[in-house]
């Protein structure tokens, strides 16, 4: 789920040669079109991740970024990449931490009905996603043959940007206050969650590192 190429040219900037998977056509043309102005060694295919376009172990790493959280089942896919990988080579996962009470939270109540429409209506969440634990990741991957698996977490602390079209309406003012209380106050939990919670278990995000047995 490479998606416009972010992270996919990143890492070929540092002297990687990247391909990306996206399943939306649209996608992988602007993907492809940012890696060629940057003159990145990156190519993005159109394909499933549950049927990878590649043959068996192919690969040295195999890299999934906040996608798994969008399938019902992420047993097919983490078989796919477990299957293109090369013995030795090494699987990493990013993910929301749905481990994370604090994340929970936000989950209950960013599913609030009024409230879940908005989000999915300003384009913060998509509709698609599903509640996946550090444990099912680690299941997962055992269970396909990844061993030495190691979990962390972490809180980058940031706020997201506030999108153009609410900072254009001036008149606004009451939805873009609410919209700045409510990320402060998410902050704030999961700053006090990243302090109180023992590791993996406080951290917004989760990074499950293996390696494909030899």
């Amino acid at each position: 789920g490479c998606g416009p190429g972010t992270y996919g040219i990143m890492l070929a900037q540092k002297g990687n040669e990247v391909i990306g998977v996206e399943i939306s056509p649209e996608g992988a043309r602007v993907a492809k079109e940012r890696a060629d102005k940057k003159k990145a060694s990156f190519m993005s295919v159109i394909g499933d991740l549950e049927k990878l376009p590649f043959g068996d172990n192919s690969f040295d790493i195999c890299f999934c970024g906040w996608v798994l959280h969008h399938l019902p089942d992420i047993n097919d896919t983490i078989a796919e990449l477990t299957r293109v990988l090369k013995p030795g080579g090494k699987i990493v996962l990013a993910e929301p931490n749905e481990s994370n009470l604090a994340m929970r939270f936000s989950r209950f109540v960013e599913d609030l009905p009024l409230l879940r429409r908005w989000v999915l209506r300003a384009g913060w969440d998509t509709p698609n996603r599903t509640i996946t634990r550090h444990q099912h990741y680690i299941e997962a991957l055992a269970q396909h043959g990844i061993i030495d698996i190691k979990v962390s977490s972490c809180f980058p602390g940031g706020l997201p940007p506030l999108r153009t079209k609410y900072k254009k309406r001036a008149s606004n003012f009451i939805v873009i206050l609410a919209i700045k209380v409510l990320f402060h106050l998410r902050r704030l939990i999961f700053i006090i969650a990243y302090r109180v919670l023992p590791k993996p278990l406080n951290g917004a995000d989760l990074l499950v590192i293996g390696a494909k047995s030899e």
